[in-house]
């Protein structure tokens, strides 16, 4: 409720089904009955709370504790204030419990409900202008699509060029006239036409980041906890059948939503997590999700695609514009005032994620245009728009639609 006038995602439904529930649970006889309750739904209400502003499905609950373990909330402010409000409405449940009236006729239900469904339609109504990008779950009405399909790299070609897969995390696609000039004077090139034939589009997007991977590797939409993905028979394993080598990139540890172990089952058989890529060369930066440095993994592909005897796919996952994005000299965002007046009237977050993404387009596009370079595709494309808690900023961006750029060696 504090942050209706700023942003957030929509919590209609979780307001009227945890309020109901509460308001029964406040007359239950057992003091310490009411207190669990009231706890249980209050830390109920931030898990569904931060699950959607990420896109994550609630199931994935069991990564809560390897997140704390390996993430440094402390490191953002954003985190500490959310942390302290959640603690704040678990100290002041705990002592107000008591102090709740036994309900005497039907009048006080009628009361609390009826608040209930004022609170349900006040949230739905402040969260109106941004509920379409807060999908996790898509529309099985909705054709599939992804950027590989369109691409047309869904099998090997007969040319056996190599092939990188760059899927960049929170690029999303521009709403904004000014946004979109930023946009395109990184992720659309002139130099690249002298060297590749550029495609571009959208694709549709649902869930977070291993969604995305499902999407484009897999070709359905789902989880990686609930497709079988050794029978999917997904990109990589179509590509190593056909006498690739493939390789997997992300700068995070592999146990993070267990990728060591579902990586192997796409066919990936070399899997470069963050001890690997620092000892491959990248440097590291820190951060939120601190990690080796994106914009040091893509020379490093370059390098093993020049040096390759056989053809090569080349699977990245990006990690260092994974919001939130702090002010960090590793990351290069110190004082970020890139984009200038375009993007200061937003948080400075905006301004951050944009500058990442430049570095990392100039990252790429050096490996793309080094003149050593074998005949080699690539593909860029982001796998949910970012998840930015402030309304403005999510407003900059396509809620349904991440971009792609397909670089066809000419």
């Amino acid at each position: 409720m504090l942050t209706w006038p700023i942003g957030g995602p929509p919590m209609g439904r979780f307001w009227l089904g945890m309020g109901a529930t509460a308001l029964v649970a406040s007359q239950l006889p057992w003091l310490r009955v009411r207190r669990i309750v009231l706890l249980l739904l209050t830390l109920a209400m931030a898990v569904v709370y931060v699950s959607k502003t990420f896109n994550i499905t609630i199931y994935n609950y069991e990564l809560l504790l390897p997140f704390l373990l390996e993430v440094k909330p402390l490191r953002s402010p954003d985190y500490v204030i959310g942390g302290a409000v959640v603690l704040a409405a678990l100290i002041a449940g705990w002592i107000m419990v008591p102090r709740v009236p036994r309900f005497a006729g039907p009048k006080p239900w009628l009361l609390g409900l009826l608040i209930v469904l004022a609170v349900t339609m006040i949230d739905n109504r402040a969260t109106a202008s941004t509920a379409g990008s807060y999908q996790g779950l898509p529309d099985p009405r909705n054709p599939f699509s992804s950027a590989v399909r369109q691409a047309g790299v869904e099998q090997p070609g007969k040319e056996r060029r190599h092939l990188v897969i760059v899927l960049v995390e929170a690029l999303g696609n521009p709403a904004g006239e000014e946004e979109r000039r930023l946009f395109e004077a990184d992720w659309n090139r002139p130099e690249w036409r002298t060297r590749y034939t550029v495609t571009r589009g959208t694709s549709p997007y649902y869930g977070s980041t291993t969604s995305a991977e499902m999407r484009e590797l897999c070709s359905q939409w789902a989880d990686y906890l609930t497709l079988d993905i050794a029978a999917a028979n997904c990109l990589p394993k179509r590509y190593a059948a056909a006498g690739y080598k493939t390789t997997g990139w992300h700068a995070f540890p592999g146990w993070f939503f267990s990728r060591y172990q579902w990586w192997p089952k796409l066919g990936i058989q070399e899997r470069n997590f963050a001890e690997r890529s620092l000892q491959a060369g990248a440097k590291p930066c820190g951060g939120v999700f601190p990690g080796a440095c994106d914009n040091d993994i893509a020379g490093i592909i370059g390098q093993r695609i020049k040096d390759a005897q056989q053809p090569q796919l080349h699977y990245w996952v990006t990690l260092n514009s994974h919001l939130p994005v702090l002010d960090d000299p590793s990351l290069g965002t110190t004082d970020c005032d890139h984009g200038g007046a375009v993007l200061a009237d937003g948080p400075p977050m905006l301004c951050r994620i944009f500058v990442i993404h430049h570095q990392l387009a100039n990252a790429i596009s050096a490996m793309a245009m080094d003149p050593a370079l074998p005949p080699t595709d690539i593909l860029i494309v982001g796998d949910h728009m970012p998840p930015f808690f402030q309304r403005k900023a999510r407003e900059r961006f396509d809620g349904d639609k991440v971009p792609w750029v397909f670089l066809r060696a000419k």
